[in-house]
């Protein structure tokens, strides 16, 4: 057999499709050629290629190896709308690339011109829209245009190469006749409802190359596996992408632009941020070195002239502070814990961020609520904005879990649109039950233990997910994350709320594939999940059971206060799809204070 990662990209890949990445000039990619055809090589895969954006420099700077071919992704457009498809072009010439250039405008005319030149193509990641404009419109036009179609994308979620897959391989005869009648277009090869899958990595990161990728018959030469691959003697191998993955492939992606861009700048501590770096990317301890390290850190600091840069107090200071946290029993323990058992590097590197990113959003929090309760407002705001910073460490985290996510409300509509049907791994059988409380002694706590209890019994999916010290339920579903710390309300000291592990929470939710978050706080929890339903594209809905404002009206007499409660609910549930009340007249209650009707259930 023979392997070949048919999408994949360098540093040539240099425009990005998102504008804030294009505005501060951020690649899509970092990763040289050479490392890649090395890399690529060394795992298996017997030719290498580069779909780099509309551009073909990075297979020319390879093309004097062998088993190498020249390819490219091209951006090409519906001409009647601003639709973008991305589409996979492989084994062709200088010469060609500049004709494609012209066509990529039309996606009907450059569908011709590779037709005509018998140039091997496929439409990449058919389900994810480039541009937020894809329609099911557009995909039954690419479904009479094209017959080869990835069916792997090793950076996108798994969701979306499984429901592709199913959709191009549940094709019939009368599919496409109806398809052909409804966009006035006649499909462009035999057979259409018989579609080749192709497989590739699409890694921009330089991490996980060959992840994903193409597998056909025994090929000598490029020309030779390409004939398999528009012969249909081929299929997609190896694993869809996950957020982690997204996420460790771009901190790669920006540890090598700010080497690049600021290398001199950073002078000899440059190579010490680099083996930080390197070693958080391989979830160890960042500031654990060797003698031998550290030796060679000085002597490059002498021979660049600015050993003495390296004893500045900031840069002292800085080290002190991250050698003082990490050398810690506690925080050693912990990492150790957490990191040790797992062997994937994206999760270990996720989860030693999440060790050191815990502890200090708790201590800014802390500072936060402190200042509010001694009544300084002001104070208690600058202590909440030095968490900022430590979103912006985060951001590759935030940025992968949200652009991996797929939208299944337009998945749902799109395969009704197509089908007819919606397939089972998009319906809503999967929930997870949000709460602060449920081993206290009141309503709200015996009537998520009731209806847990009877969904359990009913069969449905449904899992209570809390964050408490300890828990001692055990006859329901239940998940709980040991809270990061616990804080009491002011003026309601009888209270206590739970800091929860935000990001592990999301990752849970992530991981388990749950289809909607049902939430009975509005407290941290309530706001994680909430975050969470959001950056998940997930179905949501409220309960609301507890007049929070009238309590602190009656702890605080404070009308103020109370209108700041007042307006934090009618934004949190604001949020939600669906709210549920436990009467007719907390119902009214809610529309008179502007909700909207339409939202509103009685539970």
């Amino acid at each position: 057999m023979s392997r070949c990662d048919l999408h994949i990209h360098s540093k040539f890949s240099a425009r990005s499709e998102d504008w804030l990445f294009r505005r501060f000039d951020f690649p899509d990619s970092c990763t040289e050629p050479v490392d890649l055809y090395a890399q690529l090589r060394e795992r298996g895969m017997d030719f290498v290629t580069i779909t780099d954006h509309d551009c073909i420099d990075g297979c020319l700077a390879i093309a004097n190896k062998p088993q190498t071919f020249i390819s490219e992704q091209v951006t090409a457009y519906f001409p009647q709308d601003p639709c973008k498809i991305h589409l996979l072009v492989w084994g062709i010439t200088p010469a060609q690339h500049q004709d494609i250039s012209v066509f990529r405008s039309n996606v009907f005319e450059l569908q011709k011109y590779l037709a005509e030149n018998r140039i091997a193509h496929a439409i990449a990641h058919p389900l994810y829209s480039v541009n937020g404009k894809l329609t099911a419109a557009h995909l039954e036009r690419l479904i009479l245009l094209f017959k080869h179609f990835e069916g792997i994308n090793g950076l996108r979620d798994s969701l979306l190469s499984d429901l592709a897959t199913k959709l191009l391989r549940e094709l019939t005869p009368a599919k496409i006749d109806e398809f052909a009648n409804r966009q006035d277009l006649a499909p462009t090869h035999p057979e259409p409802w018989k579609k080749i899958l192709v497989g590739g990595s699409d890694d921009h990161g330089g991490k996980f190359f060959a992840s994903a990728f193409t597998e056909t018959p025994k090929a000598k030469t490029p020309a030779e596996f390409l004939a398999h691959i528009m012969a249909g003697r081929c299929q997609p191998k190896g694993r869809a992408g996950t957020p982690l993955a997204l996420s460790h492939g771009f901190y790669n992606t920006l540890s090598g632009f700010i080497q690049g861009r600021f290398h001199e700048k950073l002078g000899p501590s440059a190579a010490l941020l680099e083996q930080m770096f390197s070693r958080f990317m391989e979830g160890r301890d960042p500031t654990k070195f060797t003698l031998r390290e550290k030796a060679t850190f000085v002597a490059q600091g002498v021979l660049s002239g600015k050993i003495f840069e390296l004893a500045k107090p900031a840069n002292v200071s800085l080290w002190n502070d991250l050698s003082r946290y990490f050398a810690r029993p506690e925080v050693k323990e912990k990492i150790a814990r957490e990191v040790e058992v797992v062997a994937e590097p994206e999760r270990r590197a996720f989860l030693l961020a999440n060790v050191v990113s815990e502890q200090l959003a708790f201590r800014f929090f802390q500072r936060f609520v402190q200042q509010v309760t001694g009544g300084n407002l002001v104070e208690g705001m600058q202590a909440l904005t030095a968490i900022a910073p430590l979103l912006i460490v985060l951001s590759p985290y935030i940025y992968g879990f949200h652009s991996q996510a797929p939208s299944r409300k337009w998945l749902r509509e799109t395969f009704q649109e197509m089908t007819g049907t919606v397939p089972e791994n998009l319906r809503n059988t999967k929930r997870a039950w949000f709460t602060d409380t449920l081993e206290d002694v009141n309503g709200v706590a015996t009537t998520i233990r009731k209806m847990t209890a009877a969904a359990k019994n009913a069969g449905a999916d449904l899992t209570v997910v809390t964050s408490r010290s300890e828990i001692h339920v055990i006859d329901i579903p239940i998940k709980n994350f040991k809270p990061i710390g616990e804080f009491e309300l002011p003026e309601y000291e009888l209270q206590k709320l739970s800091f929860p592990p935000i990001l592990r929470m999301l990752d849970y939710i992530q991981r388990e594939g749950f289809t909607e978050i049902i939430i009975s706080t509005p407290g941290p929890i309530g706001l994680t999940a909430l975050a969470a339903a959001k950056m998940l594209n997930l179905q949501t809905s409220g309960i609301y059971h507890t007049d929070f404002p009238q309590y602190i009206r009656i702890l605080t007499d404070d009308s103020f206060l109370e209108s700041v409660a007042w307006h934090y609910m009618h934004w949190f549930y604001g949020q939600l799809d669906i709210v549920f009340v436990n009467s007719e007249e907390y119902r009214r209650s809610w529309i008179a204070r502007g909700f909207a009707p339409e939202k509103l259930k009685i539970l």
